[in-house]
Order: structure tokens, then sequence, then C-alpha cells
């Protein structure tokens, strides 16, 4: 088929109607888009997004997907894109750290393989739904845990091919937070980050966990990205050892702007440890059901349906490993005490909230990332996100709510967050969110 050429047939007016099929599809291995004409037809590359890569960055390439794809026992190829790998779980990456070679992983006795939900929140009721869009394709079998396989579009796609699934480090911010007790709290959290939600402190924090409202929000750019989480931190402020879990829109890791369920750690603020996910040994998955960096089935839409999922992190007293619990009582897996220093007996800060990162957060124009569901705090129910029910375990197994606690906005033009009740007496959500940059607020 020549592009440009003239058409053999065309429709008569109130005659003959003629037809083509057309379509479009991405070949994610070569990162092309082809157009196909009818159902064998000429196929033509279009549009392709092809990026010179030097014979040294197609051997780190080769390098860097053999480290992050183990053998699989079952590959699961998702509708949205996504290839499922089930893993042995004793193949799994966590068992390549150094510290981690004998480890013998720990199942909770308590889990007994339920299966995994986000609900739809209303006033009365809830209802159990497919918790993630690779489930409806398959499942993986018990003794293996589902990973995402990195692909090579994925690696073409961000900044760094060797730093790919870590944090950019650019070094730490004070920022001051007045809390509950009228005393003025100093976090020294990431630069280049906007937050907005709760923090609570203690000195003997073993726990925290949430139900989390689900969004999918706007990220300009592949080197940006927003979360919602829950992050659990203790330590000196740039070899801070921190714990996040909750959702992301993360360009540069997923090559796409699908909200994803996230977990991520470090033992030295970012420095040189840690990452999302499975994308560096450490995190030792125990799930045969959950896919940590795998799309959600179901998102809250502005106005509309509301869907919501309950995290937990807690410590264990025994051997002070970190565990991860989705729902009521499905394990993710757990953070090895071996990983951190200043983490192994308890956290001191304990956040609820929103996270947008960009390179350009401090640049005049604002980035236009959205934080939550795009929509500022004070929208409330159904229009801005919350995180509801936050808990911490303060020296003990109990949980409560934060206190002392704080709210933590640091681009209020931007971005905002409220500690909001529908009524009296009724225990308040953490609203936040914002649409970034927007005149006259945040330009």
């Amino acid at each position: 088929m020549a592009d440009g050429g003239t058409i053999a047939a065309v429709s008569e007016s109130g005659g003959n109607q003629s037809v083509f099929k057309v379509t479009v599809r991405k070949e994610y291995e070569k990162d092309v888009w082809w157009l196909i004409y009818g159902d064998n037809g000429a196929i033509t590359v279009v549009g392709a997004k092809l990026k010179s890569v030097s014979p040294e960055q197609e051997l780190l390439i080769e390098e860097r997907l053999q480290q992050f794809n183990k053998p699989a026992a079952k590959s699961i190829q998702s509708e949205d894109g996504d290839i499922i790998d089930c893993v042995d779980i004793y193949k799994q990456p966590a068992l390549d750290h150094p510290l981690l070679k004998n480890h013998i992983i720990e199942v909770r006795p308590d889990d007994q393989h339920s299966p995994c939900k986000i609900y739809e929140a209303s006033s009365s009721s809830t209802d159990g739904l497919f918790t993630q869009v690779w489930q409806r394709s398959g499942s993986c079998p018990i003794g293996t845990i589902p990973i995402v396989r990195v692909q090579r579009h994925h690696l073409l796609n961000t900044p760094s091919i060797q730093n790919y699934g870590r944090k950019p480090w650019n070094g730490v911010k004070k920022h001051a937070v007045r809390l509950s007790n009228n005393e003025t709290f100093d976090l020294n959290a990431e630069n280049l980050h906007a937050y907005g939600g709760l923090l609570g402190t203690g000195d003997d924090i073993l726990g925290a966990k949430a139900i989390i409202n689900l969004w999918n929000p706007s990220v300009q750019q592949d080197s940006e990205y927003s979360s919602a989480k829950i992050w659990l931190r203790n330590g000196p402020t740039d070899r801070s050892n921190n714990i996040e879990a909750g959702w992301m829109v993360n360009p540069s890791v997923s090559n796409d702007r699908t909200v994803r369920i996230f977990t991520y750690w470090t033992a030295d603020s970012g420095r040189t440890t840690g990452c999302f996910n499975v994308l560096c040994p450490g995190f030792v998955q125990t799930s045969d059901k959950i896919a940590l960096g795998a799309s959600f089935s179901n998102v809250s839409t502005t106005g509309g349906r509301q869907f919501e999922f309950r995290l937990t992190v807690r410590r264990e007293e025994e051997s002070g490993k970190w565990w991860l619990v989705y729902g009521d009582n499905s394990t993710i897996g757990y953070w090895p005490t071996s990983l951190f220093d200043t983490l192994n007996d308890s956290a001191t800060t304990a956040f609820f909230g929103g996270d947008v990162y960009s390179p350009v957060i401090h640049e005049k124009p604002h980035p236009s990332t959205g934080m939550g569901s795009g929509g500022y705090a004070n929208g409330h129910f159904a229009y801005a996100a919350y995180i509801r029910l936050p808990r911490v375990q303060y020296g003990s197994p109990q949980s409560r709510y934060p206190d002392p606690y704080g709210i933590l906005t640091t681009q209020s033009g931007c971005y905002s967050a409220e500690n909001y009740a529908e009524r009296l007496w009724k225990e308040p959500r953490i609203y936040f969110g914002g649409p970034g940059r927007s005149d006259p607020d945040c330009p």
C-alpha cells in the first residue's frame, strides 16, 4: 500500500457503501506503533517512538532485563499490556540481596490466601470487586509469586537504565509542621516533592494502617509521579530509613499513566539503597495474589463512584521485620530487619497522604501534575482524595488515631490538605490533593 495513495472504491450517496478496517497497535518489545490495513493487509510502521540506542546501552539493557526478570513457572498476558511472571517464591529478586542469601521466607500463619479486594465506598455498604486487571486473565500457582515483567520499553523510557526503579536523589528538605500539642516538628523529607496529608509523630511507632481512596491523577511529564501512601520513617536527615506503600502513577517505571499499587524502601534516604516494588533485592513477597506495580481494575471518578482499599504496615516484635498487609488479612510480604538500622526498633513519623515529585516543582511555570483526584481538599467526598481511619501503633499491638498529629501541606497554592468531618463527633477524614499549576493560585 502506498502512503497517500487513492482508495479504489468509495461510498455513493444513497447507493453502495464502502468500508475498510484499520487497526493501530503497539509492539512493546520494539516500542513501535503498527498500522494494519484490513485483516491481513499491508502493514506499515507509523508514529514510531524509536530511540537511538548505542551498542553499550543495548548490552546494559539486556543485562538489566536478566537481572530483573527471573525464570517463570507460568506467564500471564494481562489485557492492559503487562506480562505477569509467576516466579518460584525462593527465586524472587529479594534473595539476591547479600544479607538475604540464606534467608528463610516466612509466611504468616493467619494469611489464608483470601482473595484481595478493593471496595466501593458509600455511606451504607461496601461491595468486593476485582483488585488488579491481570487477575482477569489467570492466576499464579501456590508456591509462586506474581511479578510484573520488566520489558525493553520500560528501560527505554526511564531517565537512567542503571537506576531504573529507584527514586532520583535530590537531597533532603526540612518542613516545619505545627502539631496538635502546639509543638513544632521538623520533618526532613526528600527535596523536589510536594506533600499534603496527616503526620503523626512518636518515638515508638510500631505500625500504621489506613483506608486509601483510589484515584488516577494526571501526570504531566514522564519524569514526574504522583502517589497516595502510608509512609513510616526513622533516622538522621540524610540517611533515614523509610517504608512506603499505597498507589502511584509513575511513567518512568510503568511507561504509562495508569495507577498502580506500589511499595518503596530505603536505608539511607534514597542515596544508594532501595527501590520501588521488587525492582531491587530487599522486599520479600509472599502473596500469590497481588503483583506489586500492577494496575487496579477500578478507580474513583469525580462526582461518581468511589473506590478504596486498606493497607497495614506493622512490625513483628520477635523478628523485627515489617509486614505489609492488604485488605483485612492478605499478606503481601515483608521488609526484613537486616535492611535497616534505625527502623529495626521503631519509626518516629507516620504520614498518611499525597506526594508529588517533579524535578521542576520549585520552578515557574509549576508542573500541572495532580495530587490525589487532581482537586483541592476542600472539594471533599467524591471530589477530593481522602484517607480514612488512619491508625498508629504506639509501643503496643493496639492502634489509635495519631497523637500528636499535624497537617502537612508544602505547596499550599498548588496542593492542599484538610482534616474534615461531615458532622460533629464523627471522625474526620484527611482530604488532600490539587491540580498543580492553576492560575492565579499556582502559576
